[in-house]
Order: structure tokens, then C-alpha cells, then sequence
């Protein structure tokens, strides 16, 4: 290896283009490789993994506690049922407090008594069999037992646990004071869609007194931090397939109010985090999709690594096929020369996996929060690993010296006895990669480009009311004219109107009436404002029927789903045949986004309401939302609620398409990579290219070419490739986003200035990374040129 180490030292470009190329890829495959092992090994260790299932609706994993039980006795392919639910909540042990970040699932897992029964999570201290027979039973997580307890054993110490939310202080139900007792400690979550971030299991009975109320078929079964859901054993060999049409009759009847029509769907447990149900709500989401998307970058990033080791180290096949040659005159064979070659390649792939390995250590947590999941690189060291990263590595070095070592164990020793030993290449390998690259980059810059003007299109979508500078500014109990006075002195502050309910934008809890037509349970979302708020909405009135107190402007949606008539002035209300007044109809509207179904809406318009929240226009100041949250401060607001006081309407709809911008996001650093990948390759190449071509290049200047005229030869000759890479790339991008932008039921055109974009920012990159070295060429004297050759 000595004369490898000599040639590396005197090819430094050399050297630190293939290196920097793999470690950068070796970097992202080891991030993005335990990430994906980890979403497909997902809750697959469980003994009874292929035993379990969930039941939900077509929409939603939410199921009540009490229809669990009874489908378990309607069903007798049913051995046991285990519901599960996440808890915002206090942790209290004496004096000293435990409470959530607002950011997770929550830290309390509220489970059925059988949960040990269904999931083999570990347990270090306890026994799983009694850990949670009794009501006032917990088991915490290690986490939390080395927190609370340290050196101590906690078997036995007594918790409380306490809904982390405002409860109405007339509740009877909520109780603050029960007492539990530590039974068992439990290893942390992992390798688990439940909540990792979980520090005490207690139990579903209980739920009422932590979360403050009961759920009732007609609300939603949901608690602070995610829906309750109900988990399945199946006998061996069982199944529920037969039952299904049984299961969505018994919910539609018993539990039609909050469901609407109802469609069951039965998940097995290995499919619960890639399932379309899955709202990341007490279940870790997974993304099949930006796996893949992820997978392909990766990969991609690879082969450029790999493309521009090959391609670089055949243009130096002449610097090295003199050794090789002489080695072959000594005695090597051509076999033994292959090797040496394959083996000096896996050494460099070795060296940047290993930096490579290092430098994602450093910035795994990054790269889970970028790719919405867990990695933990120490944690997943094991034989399995090792061998695969050993494999990869041989693999890689295998593929990357392939192609060099049969370039220079070509050459004959009789060639260096003549002493006529010449190297030309035709760079035709070369030029290959480069199509390849130039196209894959072109299609990654097209993808980045679409997905951010579609992101662009839906956030500023005609919704069917105004959104432009306008904030939702809350109002603690009992301060609101306290917060309307603040308002009201702000200089960027233009109007203020009064609201109160289910906020447009989805920017908090939604209020809802029930309605009864027919036998039918309907739901409606409902809101109250003031006439300045109604006018800072734009909201269009298609008929005006005149206010009434206790009347509604329903929308079009909510005229459908009533089986209203234009000319209807009354509505159901309540389940005891009550009517309301229909003040008016209003124009259908997106109270969330525009690729969200119009929900039916409700607005009643009262010009002085009792504690009301505010929508608040400002002239389009951009400090005006740290003013309203400087505001809730000195309210004494708590520091995780601040975004429920105050939010801008135009960054709520940006939040609902976050999924979208996260796959923006993981696009254009990938994208950014290879371009910066490729350039490496772009200037290595042009190195060899202007080094192969000096004496040509002396040659036409003495013959009275124009320096320009071979500036122009010299970037014709290098960018060819190029354009046929954009002849190929063009149609592929337009096929690959015509069919994502079919996901999108309102969508951008894709227009033909996207790819013109795209393929001439890639060009001036290439040409801005090798002209530098043709112009060094053409200024240089030409007998200079002539010499070197």
C-alpha cells in the first residue's frame, strides 16, 4: 500500500473529492439504514405480534373503552382486549413535579389490566402478571425511577398523577388526589409505535379523574394527548373478517353521534404505524413514502460518490500504469494486480465509513428530527449490524475497484521495455457518469422546485374567507377587556373583532352542536363573532335572512349535510326536536385548507359576547405575533400554551402541509448534496480533461485560434453530456411530479419554465466548475502546453 499512500499524497483534489463523496454518503446510509430498520421492526418482536389488531374507523384509531368490551363479547375470535391511551399529565412524587413538553404524545399511558398480557415489553423490577390488577397500580419506566427514586428502590412509593389541562373546577369527576403505587419498573420504550417518550403506565380505569370527563358515544374518544384505542387478541387461527359488517353495524348504531357514517377498519399491530388512520396522535407516524423518497436520495448521493471515485481514478489510470506495468513485468499477475486495486479501494471506503460512522453519531438526533423518527446508532450495535456494515463496506470498495483495476491491469510490461508506453482516454466511462448524474440531479432539483410551489399554492389557496394578516389573540379567564385595551394601543394593530368556538385554520379545539334530523345524528361545527369579525373574514353571504340571537349562518356544507332547502328557515338543534332560526346561507369555505372537505359550520353573530377570544388584523407588521405573545406573558399565560393564545392565521394553514414541507425539506438537502458532489466530480474531471487536452490547446492558439474560440471548443467538448443528460431528465422529472401532484385534488400546472429552470441552473453550475480550470489552460503560454506532452 505504500505506493497508494504516495499517489494519494500527491493527488490531494484527488484524494479529498472521493473521500469527502463517500463519507457524505456512508454518512446518510448509516442514518437513514438504522432508521428504516427501525420503522419496519416496529412492534414485530412482540411474542403475539401476528395475533393483534386494532379497531378503528377508516379515518380515525379512536375507539371507547365500552365498545371495546362489548365487540370482545360479540365476537368470540376475540380471546381479550387491551385499550390503550396517552395522557398529558403531572407526575408528582411528594414534593417534587414531573410535567410534559407539550411536544410528545404524553408521559402517562393509560392501559387496560391485560396490557402485559398483549406486549412484552420488559420488565427490571415486578411482575408483569399482578403489575397492574388493581386500579391504584402504576409501573414506571426507568427514566422516571432514576429521576424520581435514584439509588432507591421504588417498589412500593406512592405517585399521583394529574391531568396536565384546565379543568372546569365544578367538575365532580376530576380528582387530583388519587393516590398510586409503584408495582414494577419497566425498561423504556423502543422498538415500539407507543410512545417512547412514556414514564408511567397506570390504569383506563382511572382515565375519568385524570382527564376530567367520561367519554359519551356521541363526543369524540379522545383525551389530552391522543385517541383511546382498542387492541385485539385473536384466538390462533382466527380472524375477523366474517365479523367485520357485524362490528360496523354495532358502532353505527351504538356510536353514530360523534362518527357520522361509519366505516370500520381492522389493523394489525405490524401495520399501525404506516397506516392512513394514523394521525401521530399517541402513536408514533411512520412515512412509507418519504422512505422511499429518502432511500432513492441516498442511493443516488452513492452512486455519485462511487461514479466520481471510478471515473476519477480511470482518468489517473496513466499516472499508475506505469507501477502497474512494472509490477506486471516483476512477476505480478494480472489477478494480483486486481486485487491490490479492489483492495485499496475498500480501504478508502473503509476510511469514510468509518469518519462517516463518526460524523453521524454527531448528528443522529438531527437527522431523526428531520426524518420524524428514532435513531439510535449505540443502542443497535450488534452482530447483525456489524456484519451488514461490513458487507456494505466490501460491497462498495468491490464496486468502486472493479472498473479501475481492469483499466490498469490491461496494460502489457512490453509496453515499458519499448519504452512507447502512451495513456489516452477517450473518457466515454466518464461521460457516462456524468449523463447519469447530470440527470439525477436535474430531477431532484425539478422534484424541489414543484413540491415547493405546490406547497405555496395550496397555503395561499382561495379558502372562501380572508386570511391575510389576521392573528387569533386568546384571552385568560375573566381579562378580556384587559387584553382588547393592550390591542387597542398597538400601533400595527388596524381592527379588532370579537370570537368565540371552533377557530377557522384549525388553530385550536373545535366546539360542536349536535343535530337530530330524522333519526339522524349529525354534527356541526359552530363558531360565535361579533359583526367586525365576520367583515375581517370576508365571509360571503349567498342569503341574508336577517340576525336572530339565537340563529345561524350555515354554510353550504352544513345546508347538505341537514338535507336543508334554500328556502328552509329553521334547522334541527339538540336531540329533543328543538329548531333554530337559519339567519342566512354562506358561501362554502375551507376552515382548514383547501384540500380539506368543507366541513358544515355554524356561525352565530353576537356583538357582545362573555369572555371572548379576538381576531385581530394588523397592518402586516412582522413583529406583530411577539407583541400578542409578549402580551399572554404578562398575563401570566404558561409558556406551552402560548401558541394556543396566539396564532396568525396564514402560518396555521402553512402548519397543516407540514408533512409536505418536511419532504421539502429532505429533498433539497439531499439535492443540495449531490450538487455539491457532482461539482467535486465536475472539477476532478476537468483536472484529467485539461491535463489530456494541453497540447491541443497549444496547438490551435499557435495556429491562431482565439483563446475564446477554444474556451468555447473546450466547454462544447466538457458540457455535451450534459445536454443529452437534460434530454433524458426532462421527461422523467415531468412524469415522476405529474403523478405526485395527483395526490392533490387542487394542484399547480406544471409550466415548461420549471424545467427550463432547472436544467440552466444546473448547466451554469457545470460550467462555473470546470471554466476556471479552462481559462487557467487557455492563458497559459503555448509552448508551455507543447512541453508536457
Amino acid at each position: 500500500m505504500k505506493s497508494y499512500f504516495k499517489f494519494l499524497s500527491r493527488n490531494k483534489a484527488y484524494t479529498f473529492i472521493n473521500i469527502a463523496g463517500l463519507v457524505v454518503s456512508l454518512m446518510f446510509i448509516i442514518l437513514l439504514g438504522d432508521y428504516a430498520w427501525r420503522q419496519y421492526s416496529i412492534d414485530t418482536w412482540h411474542k403475539n405480534a401476528d395475533r393483534i389488531c386494532m379497531i378503528g374507523s377508516e379515518t380515525s384509531f379512536a375507539l371507547w373503552p365500552e365498545a371495546a368490551v362489548q365487540i370482545k363479547n360479540m365476537c368470540p375470535e376475540i380471546e381479550q382486549k387491551c385499550c390503550v391511551m396517552s395522557s398529558k399529565c403531572k407526575i408528582r412524587y411528594h414534593q417534587l413535579e414531573v410535567k410534559d413538553d407539550d411536544k410528545g404524545n404524553g408521559s402517562v399511558l393509560l392501559v387496560d389490566s391485560t396490557f402485559f398480557q398483549f406486549f412484552d415489553f420488559p420488565l427490571l423490577e415486578g411482575d408483569r402478571r399482578t403489575a397492574l390488577d388493581a386500579p391504584n397500580k402504576c409501573v414506571i419506566t426507568d427514566r422516571l425511577a432514576k429521576r424520581l427514586f435514584g439509588d432507591k428502590d421504588p417498589i412500593g412509593e406512592p405517585l399521583q398523577i394529574m391531568g396536565d389541562r384546565e379543568v372546569d373546577p365544578s367538575n365532580t369527576i376530576y380528582d387530583s388526589t388519587l393516590v398510586y403505587t409503584v408495582s414494577a419498573v419497566a425498561r423504556n420504550f423502543d422498538y415500539t409505535a407507543l410512545p417512547n417518550e412514556t414514564q408511567v403506565i397506570a390504569s383506563m380505569e382511572r382515565y375519568p379523574q385524570i382527564e376530567g370527563h367520561k367519554f359519551e358515544n356521541y363526543s369524540y374518544a379522545y383525551s389530552s394527548g391522543s385517541a383511546c384505542k382498542g387492541f385485539f387478541m385473536l384466538r390462533p387461527g382466527m380472524s375477523l373478517d366474517s365479523k367485520k359488517k357485524t362490528i360496523n353495524d354495532f358502532l353505527a348504531k351504538n356510536y353514530q353521534p360523534a362518527m357520522g357514517d361509519y366505516k370500520v377498519s381492522i389493523i394489525p399491530l405490524k401495520d399501525m404505524m404506516f397506516a392512513p388512520q394514523n394521525d401521530g396522535r399517541g402513536v408514533l407516524k411512520g412515512d412509507k413514502t418519504r422512505l422511499r423518497i429518502m432511500l432513492a436520495a441516498v442511493l443516488a448521493i452513492l452512486f455519485f460518490a462511487i461514479s466520481n471515485y471510478i471515473n476519477l481514478t480511470v482518468a489517473n489510470t496513466g499516472f499508475r500504469a506505469k507501477e502497474m506495468a512494472t509490477r506486471r513485468l516483476f512477476g505480478s499477475s494480472q489477478r494480483r494486480i486486481s486485487l491490490k486495486l479492489i483492495a485499496e479501494s475498500t480501504l478508502m471506503v473503509a476510511v469514510s465509513f468509518a469518519i462517516g460512522l463518526a460524523l453521524a453519531l454527531s448528528f443522529q438526533q438531527d437527522a431523526a428530527n428531520l426524518f420524524k423518527g428514532k435513531i439510535a446508532l449505540v443502542d443497535d450495535i450488534n452482530i447483525g449490524s456489524v456484519s451488514i456494515c461490513l458487507g456494505l463496506i466490501l460491497l462498495v470498495g468491490f464496486i468502486s475497484g472493479l472498473l479501475p483495476s481492469w483499466q490498469m491491469s490491461r496494460f502489457q510490461p512490453i509496453d515499458i521495455v519499448k519504452g512507447n508506453f502512451r495513456f489516452r482516454s477517450k473518457m466515454v466511462l466518464g461521460r457516462l457518469f456524468i449523463i447519469l448524474q447530470n440527470v439525477i440531479t436535474v430531477t431532484m432539483l425539478i422534484a424541489s422546485l414543484v413540491i415547493w410551489l405546490q406547497l405555496n399554492h395550496l397555503i395561499h389557496a382561495p379558502l372562501g374567507y380572508n386570511t391575510k394578516n389576521l392573528y387569533y389573540v386568546g384571552a385568560p379567564q375573566d381579562k378580556s377587556q384587559t387584553v382588547r385595551n393592550k390591542l387597542e394601543k398597538m400601533p400595527f394593530v388596524e381592527r379588532i373583532g370579537e370570537y368565540s368556538g371552533t377557530p377557522f385554520t384549525n388553530s385550536g379545539g373545535a366546539i360542536m352542536v349536535g343535530v337530530m334530523r330524522d333519526g339522524k345524528w349529525m354534527s356541526l361545527f359552530v363558531a360565535e363573532m361579533d359583526s367586525t369579525a365576520f367583515n375581517l373574514l370576508d365571509l360571503e353571504l349567498l342569503k341574508n335572512y336577517g340576525n336572530t340571537i339565537e340563529g345561524y349562518y350555515l354554510n353550504e356544507a352544513a345546508m347538505r349535510t341537514m338535507e336543508l332547502k334554500d328556502d328552509d328557515r329553521e334547522m334541527p338543534i339538540g336531540m329533543a326536536n328543538d329548531k333554530a332560526p337559519v339567519n342566512g346561507i354562506l358561501k362554502e369555505f375551507h376552515n382548514i385548507n383547501v384540500l380539506h372537505e368543507a366541513d358544515p359550520f355554524g356561525i352565530q353573530l353576537h356583538e357582545h359576547m362573555e369572555n371572548p377570544s379576538f381576531l385581530v388584523r394588523t397592518n402586516g407588521d412582522k413583529q406583530a405575533k411577539a407583541a400578542f405573545v409578549d402580551l399572554m406573558r404578562e398575563l401570566d399565560v404558561p409558556e406551552e400554551q402560548l401558541e394556543w393564545y396566539v396564532s396568525g392565521m396564514e402560518e396555521d394553514i402553512a402548519k397543516t402541509f407540514v408533512e409536505q414541507q418536511n419532504t421539502l425539506k429532505i429533498i433539497t438537502i439531499f439535492t443540495i448534496i449531490a450538487i455539491i458532489i457532482s461539482v467535486m466530480g465536475y472539477v476532478g474531471m476537468s483536472l484529467f480533461f485539461i491535463r489530456q487536452r494541453q497540447k491541443e490547446i497549444g496547438i490551435r492558439k499557435i495556429m491562431g485560434s482565439t483563446s475564446a474560440e477554444v474556451m468555447a471548443l473546450m466547454l462544447r467538448t466538457f458540457c455535451a453530456p450534459l445536454l443529452v443528460s437534460f434530454v433524458i431528465a426532462v421527461p422523467l422529472a415531468w412524469y415522476i411530479m405529474r403523478d405526485w401532484l395527483t395526490n392533490f385534488s387542487y394542484r399547480l400546472t406544471l409550466s415548461p419554465w420549471i424545467f427550463v429552470a432547472a436544467c440552466a441552473f444546473a448547466l451554469i453550475v457545470a460550467v462555473l466548475s470546470v471554466g476556471f480550470q479552462i481559462i487557467k489552460a487557455v492563458r497559459a503560454n503555448p509552448v508551455d502546453s507543447i512541453k508536457t506532452e
